[in-house]
């Protein structure tokens, strides 16, 4: 099971005025505080995807069009090259493509070699950085494809198009308990890890790391004979040894994630304004004569705050 993107302690811990203690009510049990917390990170990494339209973790999906002789779809009439503007972003591997004839049923697949097609603008300040990237114009959703795999022998639309592919941010939660000086993670998400530089989120023992491989548990088998891929529960292998010690046993206690530190805090603000508009319906308070009452500003205010963070971030289809 994935991670959400932000964990129990990231929301108590954040400044955000919200008395953390009172939820799901005034004196539960350290158990049902933590627990109610959870399902607060869960719904608030929910309420981000819907208004993104994705997920905003790194995802591997399998894309079908046809094509060529739309916005989508289109051949280089110069240099003979197909570019795909795929649906989803940023694009950070495309794991196998493939071409059919569109009268071809079954479908005939001819698999695309992983050195003749590529990403037209690969994500900057994700993979060969010392940061996780911070910006929602980072990275694009196109590929281009070698000259032949698409041509116009068939007529417009004459071509079935396959992509499977990596997208998103890659992000994980820790499975285990990992010590300074070790060099592996074991976490519940591999995808998207390889070759990238992601942050470890555990309070003061925050830190970076590089990862060098993964593992994973059980590879996906990709569609159309496009081979297999890492994916779900496995190993981060790193470059160099960690410095802390970080436990894994809790749901969600730490997190090894890539995405964008000003996604973390939209996160954590949805978390925020499901806490007071608990408290809100929850608790009644007297008006004094003559006093001035504003009711409801501090949850509006928080929604606009974090609307306006993953504005730069929404798909467009």
């Amino acid at each position: 099971m994935a991670s959400p993107l932000v964990t129990p302690g990231m929301i108590t811990n954040a400044p955000t005025g919200v008395s953390w203690d009172i939820i799901p009510f005034p004196q539960a049990t350290s158990a049902a505080m933590l627990a109610e917390q959870y399902n607060m990170c869960w719904r608030a990494t929910q309420i981000v995807d819907g208004y993104i339209n994705q997920v905003f973790r790194a995802t591997i999906d399998t894309e079908y069009r046809n094509g060529p002789g739309d916005y989508r779809i289109n051949i280089n009439q110069y240099t003979g090259t197909t570019r795909w503007i795929l649906s989803r972003w940023p694009v950070l591997q495309v794991l196998a493509a493939q071409v059919s004839n569109m009268s071809a049923f079954p479908r005939q697949w001819t698999q695309v070699p992983a050195n003749m097609v590529e990403v037209d603008n690969p994500v900057i300040g994700l993979y060969n950085s010392t940061v996780p990237g911070g910006s929602g114009g980072a990275g694009g959703q196109s590929i281009t494809i070698a000259p032949g795999f698409g041509t116009w022998a068939a007529g417009r639309q004459g071509l079935r198009f396959s992509a499977t592919y990596i997208n998103g941010w890659p992000h994980a939660g820790l499975t285990a308990n990992a010590t300074a000086g070790a060099t592996t993670l074991t976490v519940d998400d591999v995808t998207g890890f390889a070759g990238v530089t992601a942050m470890i989120y555990d309070g003061i023992f925050t830190e970076s790391i590089s990862v060098v491989s993964v593992t994973a548990n059980t590879n996906l088998t990709l569609p159309n004979g496009g081979g297999t891929a890492p994916a779900g529960p496995g190993t981060l292998t790193l470059s160099t040894p960690l410095l802390f010690n970080h436990a894994g046993s809790n749901p969600a206690s730490v997190l090894v994630s890539t995405v964008p530190s000003d996604v973390l805090w939209a996160t954590i603000l949805v978390c925020a304004s499901q806490a007071l508009e608990a408290g809100i319906t929850s608790i009644s308070i007297q008006n004094l004569p003559g006093s001035l009452t504003e009711g409801g500003h501090g949850v509006a205010d928080l929604k606009v705050e974090y609307e306006v963070l993953l504005e730069p971030y929404k798909r467009v289809i």
